[in-house]
């Protein structure tokens, strides 16, 4: 019931790599192999969603300071290194 739910949201191209998994655990760690691994089309992608990222109208600045925050942490563990001044603007 999980692994079906999970399947319902990725996109077809990964779909095909876990169609056959029972477990959840099993099937979370494939799609997060999947998703996060360290192409360059994953660093491009979240440096666009942080360049892009804008603040939305009705909603808190926590989520909205979580959400810029959870781009760079991501760049970081790819290993995309940014200057101090950089981080400062």
């Amino acid at each position: 019931m999980i692994c079906g739910y999970i399947r319902q949201w990725v996109d077809d191209n990964v779909l095909n790599h876990i169609a056959n998994d029972t477990h959840a655990k099993t099937l979370w760690d494939k799609i997060e192999t999947l998703y996060a691994s360290k192409s360059g089309n994953n660093k491009l992608f979240l440096l666009k969603q942080a360049m892009n990222l804008r603040y939305k109208e009705g909603t808190s600045i926590s989520d909205h300071l979580s959400e810029f925050q959870g781009c760079f942490d991501q760049l970081s563990s790819m290993g995309v290194k940014f200057e101090d001044e950089i981080l400062g603007l």
